[in-house]
This record gives C-alpha cells, sequence and structure tokens, in this order.
C-alpha cells in the first residue's frame, strides 16, 4: 500500500508557518491532499489559506513560474471566489509585471488572515528591501515622493525616515532642497561621469527588473 497523504488543517499549516526553512517543501508535499479535498463550507477556509501560503511561499523562493503554474493548477471555483486566493494571485501578477503601485495596493487591501498575514509580511519586507538596495544603485539623488512609491510607503517623512535614519549604510541624506542624496563614499568606486550617462529610462529600467532579478 502507498504511504498515507499528510492531513491538511489550520492547526497543521500553523505550525508550518513558525518554520519558514522548510515551510515550501512541506507546502509542496501537501499539494496531492489539496488537490483530492472535497471544496466545501467545511474546507474552503484551509483551502484558501493553504494556497494562499503556497503562492506566497514561492514568491519569497523567487520561483514566479511555478508559482504561475500553481494558480492553474487550483480549483477553479476556489480561484476566482476566494478573496485571500485572489489577493495572493494578484501578488503575483504584480511581482511578475514589476507593478509597485498593484503590489502595494493589492498587500494594503488584501484580507489577510493570521497565518495569511506573516506571509504576507515578509514577501513586502523582502519587497521593500530589495527596492531600497536598487533605489541605492540606480539613484545618487531621488525626490521623496518617488522613492515613496517604489516602497509603498504611507508618506513622505516616513519615506525619509525609513531611507536616512532607518538604513544609514546607503548613505542617504536629505538636502536643503528637500531631495534625497547620496553621500560621496555611498556612491563608492562608480564614477560620476559614468554615472551621467544613465539616463531615466536606464534607472527605470534597472528598478523595473529587480523583482525577476533577486
Amino acid at each position: 500500500m502507498g504511504s498515507k497523504l499528510p492531513a491538511l488543517t489550520l492547526s497543521h499549516l500553523t505550525d508550518l508557518v513558525s518554520t519558514p526553512s522548510t515551510l515550501l517543501p512541506q507546502l509542496q508535499s501537501l499539494e496531492p491532499r489539496a488537490t483530492i479535498t472535497t471544496i466545501d463550507p467545511s474546507t474552503t477556509e484551509t483551502l484558501s489559506t493553504y494556497y494562499t501560503l503556497y503562492i506566497l511561499s514561492l514568491i519569497l523562493a523567487d520561483d514566479l513560474p511555478e508559482a504561475r503554474a500553481l494558480t492553474h493548477r487550483i480549483d477553479s471555483q476556489l480561484f476566482h471566489n476566494d478573496p485571500l486566493v485572489i489577493s495572493a494571485y494578484r501578488i503575483l501578477q504584480a511581482v511578475w509585471s514589476k507593478d509597485y503601485v498593484a503590489f502595494h495596493q493589492t498587500m494594503q487591501g488584501a484580507p489577510w488572515g493570521d497565518l495569511t498575514a506573516v506571509l504576507a509580511q515578509r514577501v513586502l519586507q523582502k519587497h521593500r528591501t530589495t527596492t531600497l538596495s536598487l533605489l541605492s544603485t540606480a539613484y545618487t539623488s531621488i525626490p521623496p515622493d518617488v522613492a515613496q512609491k517604489y516602497l509603498g510607503i504611507a508618506d513622505e517623512p516616513r519615506t525619509v525616515k525609513v531611507l536616512v535614519e532607518e538604513n544609514p549604510e546607503y548613505g542617504w541624506s536629505l538636502n536643503d532642497q528637500g531631495f534625497l542624496v547620496k553621500s560621496e563614499s555611498a556612491v563608492g568606486g562608480l564614477k560620476r561621469q559614468e554615472r551621467s550617462k544613465v539616463g531615466e529610462i536606464g534607472r527605470l529600467a534597472v528598478l523595473g527588473g529587480f523583482l525577476s532579478d533577486v
């Protein structure tokens, strides 16, 4: 006889989320069970939570092709009607298409539950960390409102605080004209004349590619 499929319950998912290093393989091992689970009022919450965690975990692992493939394996009834699964899919779409505005709007408006909020926060933090690194690579100066757009922060003062006070290693400061500027030491070995050749389109291309490159 074949081995018994692992149980798919909210309590089991809670245990899995507490161990990030093994979460994705554990979720993968549960897919056969999820596939044969009938969708009804007693299972919808569990399946919704499971597939949302699965999609977000694949985004965290930078496996966007598999995340997209997974969405085609989700039961259509759940995929088209469940608010959590729909939100996770929209996050995936935004990451895939590098749509910063849609990413942050979905993050803020999704009806995350206790478990899914944990993964959503990890995705958001990774997004911001990578964006901050690339902003610091692509720009030597930037208006706070532009940085705010990419980082998805609520207001400009908070954006300035994040760049200047909370991440001093990037060398940002606010000048008298209200621009965020990088110190000469933070610019490092990049020659000023080489940076001057990089136009706005080039800078945005660098930023636009970050989600698929990390």
